[in-house]
């Protein structure tokens, strides 16, 4: 996939800022972040986990095909002026959009590339770059963002979805859904027996290597061996 380098400066003028009412106190907010984030994984297991199917096999294929371009992701700071909510992209892009003064921003939907899986994610274009506006605890300062024109959105139900090939899209397409299941049933394991949503999601080398010999073919080993990510 090719990719294309942006400049550093895009969006930092003139940003609109979201609304919000007032928050409560600070009591048990430690508490409360981390039954969020429990809660958050748990969902994240459940929308990793379907079962594999070809529709996901030739959309991944497909999908990979298309040209991947370098998004950087706005400054923190100006994400917190912003009130931006993490795992929020596809309403943030669309609120940013809507309230460009300036009109020149896009939202856009497509694809970032997180090691073997594609994750749906949107982002703004001013037609000449692209940039993230949604927070992420990874705290990169770019992605590889993968446009999809093809994606469509239905409305049912006052939710919008996004749908592809005539599917619907959940959380994300895998390279290796044997080896995504597996991790996140680890994770879903974990969480059940109450270990900290922190530590659930973390592998350490010996681990991963364990997995994706139990769950690859020696090809798809030797695959990600060369990429070094699985």
């Amino acid at each position: 996939m090719e990719a294309t380098h942006l400049a550093a400066t895009a969006y930092r003028c003139d940003i609109p800022r979201k609304r919000r009412s007032g928050s409560g106190g600070r009591m048990g907010e430690a508490k409360l972040r981390r039954e969020a984030m429990r809660k958050r994984l748990f969902e994240q297991v459940e929308g990793w986990t379907f079962p594999p199917s070809p529709w996901e096999k030739a959309l991944f294929e497909e999908v990979v095909a298309l040209p991947a371009f370098r998004a950087r992701r706005m400054p923190a700071e100006d994400l917190a002026w912003m009130r931006m909510p993490a795992n929020h992209c596809h309403a943030n892009a669309r609120w940013y959009e809507a309230n460009d003064w300036t009109g020149q921003s896009r939202a856009v939907v497509g694809w970032w590339v997180q090691g073997s899986d594609l994750v749906l994610h949107s982002l703004l274009t001013n037609g000449h770059e692209y940039m993230c506006i949604t927070p992420s605890s990874l705290e990169e300062t770019e992605i590889i963002f993968i446009p999809d024109p093809q994606i469509e959105w239905i409305e049912g139900d006052g939710q919008l979805s996004a749908k592809r090939n005539g599917q619907l899209i959940g959380l994300g397409i895998r390279r290796y859904p044997a080896l995504t299941i597996a991790m996140h049933e680890i994770m879903r394991s974990r969480l059940e027996r109450g270990m900290d949503p922190h530590s659930a999601s973390e592998f350490s080398p010996d681990e991963l290597e364990h997995l994706m010999r139990e769950h690859l073919s020696s090809e798809e080993f030797a695959a990600i061996g060369r990429s070094g990510s699985a």
